[in-house]
C-alpha cells in the first residue's frame, strides 16, 4: 500500500509543479514524501490534487484496516525486507513512469495510473486467494475479464482481505471518475 501512496503523491506533486508549485519544480522530488512535503501538497489549490489526496486517504484507511483485521504490527511489516521486496516486485510489474511533460498530459495519464493500481490490487487479491506469491499467467488476463463486474460490485468474495481490496479498487475508480469530470 505504501507504494500506491507514493505513486499517488508523486502524481499530485507533478501536477502541482505545473501550476501552483511551479517555483518548487526541481527542488522537491515528486516521489519523495515527508510530513512537510505532504502538508505542502495539501495546500495546493487544484481540484485534481484534492482528489488524489482523497485517494491517498482511502489507501491509508484500507492499509490500517488490513493491519487490524490481520492483527499485524504496521512497523514490523514496513521494516520487513522480504515483504518490501515482494511489494516492490508487484509494484514495478504494473506501474509505469510516464514522464509526462505538461499539465494536460499528466491529467490524461492519471487514467493509466489508476488502472495500473487496480491491476496491482487485483494481483494482490489473487496472491491472497491462492496463498502464493507467484500466480499463474492466466490470472494476469483474468483481471480484464472481471474488471467491470468488480466495479459494479458483482463479485463478492468470502475472504475479508480480498473484499477490502476490491472495495478499494471500486473507491479509487470512483475517484478517477471524479478526476475525469474535472478534466472534461
Amino acid at each position: 500500500m505504501s507504494f500506491i501512496i507514493n505513486e499517488l503523491c508523486k502524481n499530485g506533486f507533478m501536477i502541482a509543479y505545473e501550476k501552483d508549485l511551479s517555483d518548487l519544480k526541481g527542488l522537491i522530488e515528486p516521489d519523495s514524501i515527508s510530513p512537510d512535503d505532504f502538508e505542502l501538497l495539501e495546500a495546493v489549490d487544484d481540484d485534481v490534487v484534492r482528489v488524489l489526496l482523497g485517494s491517498i486517504d482511502k489507501v491509508i484507511k484500507c492499509s490500517k484496516t488490513y493491519f487490524l483485521i490481520n492483527n499485524l504490527d504496521e512497523m514490523e511489516v514496513m521494516e520487513n525486507e522480504e515483504y518490501n521486496l515482494l511489494a516492490s516486485d508487484n509494484y514495478y510489474t504494473y506501474i509505469i513512469d510516464w514522464e509526462s511533460k505538461s499539465y494536460k498530459d499528466l491529467l490524461y495519464n492519471l487514467n493509466a495510473v489508476y488502472f495500473s493500481i487496480s491491476q496491482l490490487l487485483y494481483h494482490t487479491t489473487c496472491q491472497i486467494k491462492l496463498d502464493e506469491v507467484e500466480i499463474p499467467e492466466d490470472m494476469y488476463d483474468e483481471f480484464l475479464d472481471k474488471y467491470s463486474d468488480l466495479l459494479r460490485g458483482k463479485i463478492n468474495p468470502d475472504d475479508k482481505n480480498i473484499s477490502l481490496l476490491y472495495d478499494l479498487i471500486i473507491d479509487l475508480n470512483t475517484d478517477l471518475g471524479d478526476i475525469d469530470k474535472l478534466t472534461d
